[in-house]
């Protein structure tokens, strides 16, 4: 049984829940039912007035239209469309006018049926320009509590969301054109007149995604869905946003330009409604969404509604080419270019292997209308604009859009698995201790850090992910054994690395610890009650004080997991203070701190930044253009440069290659070529716009970085370094002089010979061809020894006594000394040889002392 603490607990939190979920900021769970019911009930209403009016209702007060004094405007008893609402419709007539303009440009006649696509699902993106209105709102001209005295609105004194205030910007359009919503006339009718011909439907029910980038204006991109009507045979689509202040889709047949367009909608919508608000009636307890809602997340404005503007949105769909469908309608007639269509869909949808010419484009051309903010928007292209400027709305049908990121999507699998072959093949080649102290901890890390970032998303993305299931678990398959390899790589790593590091932190503390002044001596207590310090001679004192607080045993010496016994020795002989570690000094604090730094721990702030960098580039996307391409481009170049941190590491440890040629250029091509999708190719699936010159600089940023991985391979890794910016660490390759005997400057098999003395060694001195005695004195001469691994002849050149180097420590003279290898124990073998015996061992192979890392 818990004790009484922990129910109080409990109930404390169940009552801050109950607060926080009906407090005034929102309903909760215990409001949301009653709110619920309360909107089926206004919808109710709503769908109830326009089951009962007829064309011509709704005729406000136009702007350009002057109406007889016997017809005074007329509105509906609708929120929104109310005369007391004081909504701006005077520009209804011009938004009419422009949609009719819009369907002229692009089919002809707009009152007979074009051959355009009958399904308009698809994707598509193009500018868009501001048109001024006549009248002018602001969010101060609507008082909201007279418009929805029921709705508590959240913000409604500052400046209302999705408003258009730039001159121009781009726009992205998402149809959802489902061939299974309603339909007019219904599915029943059609069965029963026994017509089952897409043509012969009316209207169908429709939905859209649609992204307004305010770039000039607010800087801000705008969501938002829509629900409409589509007409098929027209190519024409209504669509209307409906929230507490504006019920758009009850009204939306007001809005149409043509009587016949209503009629159609109204039936449509009639049946429709009705049905989603009788579900909506059964389960109003649990649900409570507004099935027409214009927020992607429905929960959220049902609840705690905010305003923001609304909007009318029509769009014309264009005839594809002729091209395309390979019939002209001049010399088949518009019903062979309809049937062509049709085939060409069935063939989208339903592919059998027939041949096509190209692939099929969508376009259309938008004018976008706010009733409330008093704006109207219009796509940019024919004839008002030159092609150049733009081509209204492009982009693809639903099928193909699908087919193209199914296609990246599976292509960046197969990247992601070449990434994991290559992770491990240089596992394989970095399997001894040698090689993984090469390597860069942090090198690893990015790595393992973009394939969890990649892992991470893929998995969340499956989990609703309809359409493209197949290849997200594909992708996500192959980032979890990215993800799983370069783990246990990273964990291999940091165990040869660990000592390394501890090391660095003991010597660091123990520099920081001879920095610092020592206390000044305190007398000691005697330990001797009844005994004045002073009255007793020195030799007593001392026998008393030691005999009252003995000295602490000396701790034994325990060897240390990376076999480091001078420094284990060290550290335990300059502790001089206490054992107990409530009494240590603040540097044992920070040696038991640094210690502390697990892999686990590394891993939680690998995961930590990873989660930080997802939901930062989720939250990028809504940014204004400018500052989204600046984060992404600083994204990229962030990715790309993982080779820098080992670029560091060789020059530290003075080693010329930890990774294979392979890896390096291996793992550069596949993790710039998803990047070069985005920002090479226009017709990409996401609508990025491209940017060569971006791709030029990190392009040439990670080729900077394998070239310079390339020169401290050929050269040296701290060729052109300063000396003192790095710790001193051992040259396997120096200059070899004559007069450097007596330092130990020559290796063993060299020193005799140089002195005159017999040799230890069979050695040669060769002299070049042409060169002999009577020539001029050379400042080298070559000596040749045996090498004590291969047994064969190893040449090697020195400098003679008193001469300067003639590559004067140049390039020539990084050649010359590669050839060989010199120990601190003072013994030479060739490069290669030597390489190849400290990948397993890490001493000499001929009196076996241990050897600095390489």
């Amino acid at each position: 049984m818990p004790p009484p603490q922990d129910n109080a607990r409990v109930v404390l939190l169940i009552i801050l829940l109950l607060w926080v979920s009906t407090n005034d900021n929102g309903a909760g769970f215990v409001q949301a039912p009653s709110q619920t019911k309360a909107r089926l009930a206004r919808q109710r209403y709503a769908h109830g007035v326009l089951n009962s009016t007829s064309w011509g209702d709704f005729a406000p007060r136009l702007a350009d239209v002057e109406l007889p004094p016997d017809e005074p405007p007329r509105y509906l008893n609708l929120t929104g469309f109310r005369e007391e609402d004081k909504y701006a419709w005077d520009d209804l007539g011009r938004f009419r006018n422009r949609c009719e303009e819009w369907s002229r440009n692009a089919v002809g006649d707009p009152t007979v049926s074009a051959p355009v696509w009958q399904n308009v699902s698809g994707v598509v993106r193009g500018p868009w320009a501001r048109r001024e209105t006549t009248v002018s709102r602001y969010h101060s001209s609507y008082n909201l509590s007279n418009i929805t005295p029921e709705v508590e609105w959240i913000g409604w004194a500052a400046d209302w969301s999705r408003n258009i205030t730039g001159r121009e910007g781009k726009m992205m359009v998402r149809i959802h054109d489902n061939q299974d919503a309603g339909t007019e006339p219904s599915e029943e009718a059609l069965h029963e007149k026994g017509l089952l011909l897409p043509s012969e439907i009316r209207a169908r029910a429709v939905s859209a995604t649609v992204t307004v980038d305010d770039e000039e204006g607010s800087g801000s991109s705008n969501e938002m869905r829509l629900h409409g009507v589509h007409w098929p045979r027209q190519g024409a689509l209504l669509l209307t946003t409906t929230s507490e202040k504006y019920a758009g889709i009850f009204g939306l047949p007001h809005l149409t330009s043509r009587p016949e367009f209503f009629e159609s909608s109204q039936a449509l919508l009639n049946r429709t409604l009705d049905e989603v608000l009788q579900a909506k009636e059964k389960r109003y307890f649990t649900d409570h969404g507004n099935p027409w809602g214009s927020s992607l997340d429905g929960a959220s404005e049902a609840l705690g509604p905010s305003p923001h503007c609304e909007y009318v949105f029509y769009v014309q769909i264009h005839p594809p080419s002729n091209e395309l469908l390979r019939v002209q309608p001049t010399l088949t007639g518009p019903e062979n270019v309809a049937k062509a269509i049709e085939e060409l869909e069935h063939e989208l949808r339903f592919p059998q292997g027939a041949p096509q010419e190209g692939l099929p484009r969508l376009q259309m051309s938008a004018v976008v209308y706010s009733p409330d903010c008093a704006f109207m928007l219009e796509t940019k292209g024919a004839p008002d604009y030159p092609p150049t400027e733009g081509r209204h709305l492009e982009g693809w049908k639903q099928e193909q859009w699908l087919h193209s990121v199914n296609t990246w999507m599976l292509g960046f699998a197969v990247v992601i698995f070449s990434q994991v072959q290559l992770l491990k093949r240089q596992m394989r080649e970095a399997s001894t201790p040698s090689t993984l102290g090469r390597i860069s901890f942090y090198t690893a890390c990015m790595i393992l850090l973009a394939d969890g970032i990649i892992f991470a998303g893929s998995a969340a993305w499956s989990l609703s992910a309809s359409t493209t299931l197949l290849p997200s678990l594909v992708i996500t398959g192959a980032a979890c054994l990215a993800t799983t390899t370069g783990i246990f790589f990273l964990g291999e790593i940091f165990r040869v690395q660990e000592p390394e590091w501890r090391r660095r932190d003991r010597d660091r503390q123990a520099t920081s610890t001879s920095n610092t002044p020592r206390p000044p001596a305190t007398p000691t207590p005697t330990g001797i009650p009844g005994i004045i310090p002073g009255t007793v001679p020195n030799t007593i004192l001392s026998t008393a004080a030691r005999r009252a607080n003995p000295p602490p045993p000396t701790p034994p010496i325990i060897i240390p997991s990376d076999q480091d016994i001078d420094a284990e020795i060290q550290e335990v002989t300059n502790n001089t203070g206490p054992i107990l570690p409530t009494t240590a000094p603040n540097a044992t604090n920070n040696q038991a701190v640094s210690q502390a730094t697990t892999l686990s721990s590394i891993f939680g702030r690998i995961i930590m930044v990873g989660i930080t960098t997802l939901f930062l580039t989720l939250a990028a996307i809504t940014w204004r253009p400018t500052l989204r391409s600046i984060y992404f481009n600083i994204l990229a170049f962030t990715y790309l440069s993982l080779w820098t941190p080992q670029i560091y590491r060789n020059i530290y440890r003075n080693c010329r290659r930890a990774l294979s040629w392979q890896f390096v250029i291996g793992q550069s091509v596949l993790r710039l070529l998803p990047i070069a999708y985005f920002y090479l190719l226009r017709d990409n699936f996401a609508f990025a716009i491209p940017d060569r010159k971006a791709f030029a600089v990190l392009a040439g940023w990670i080729w900077v970085q394998i070239w310079i991985l390339v020169a401290q391979n050929v050269l040296g890794p701290r060729f052109g370094i300063p000396r003192g910016w790095m710790p001193e660490a051992w040259e396997y390759h120096p200059i070899l002089r004559e007069d450097g005997v007596e330092s130990g400057g020559l290796p063993i098999g060299l020193v005799s010979d140089s002195s005159g003395t017999a040799p230890s060694s069979p050695t040669l001195e060769r002299t070049r061809s042409g060169g002999g005695d009577a020539g001029p004195r050379k400042p080298t001469r070559i000596h040749a020894i045996d090498c004590a691994i291969c047994r064969e002849t190893l040449e090697v050149p020195v400098i003679r006594a008193g001469e300067s180097d003639p590559s004067g420590g140049g390039v020539a003279g990084v050649f010359a000394r590669r050839a060989y290898m010199v120990t601190p124990c003072r013994h030479i073998f060739h490069s290669a040889c030597l390489e190849g015996w400290m990948r397993f061992r890490l001493q000499c192979p001929i009196c076996r002392e241990e050897l600095p890392p390489l």
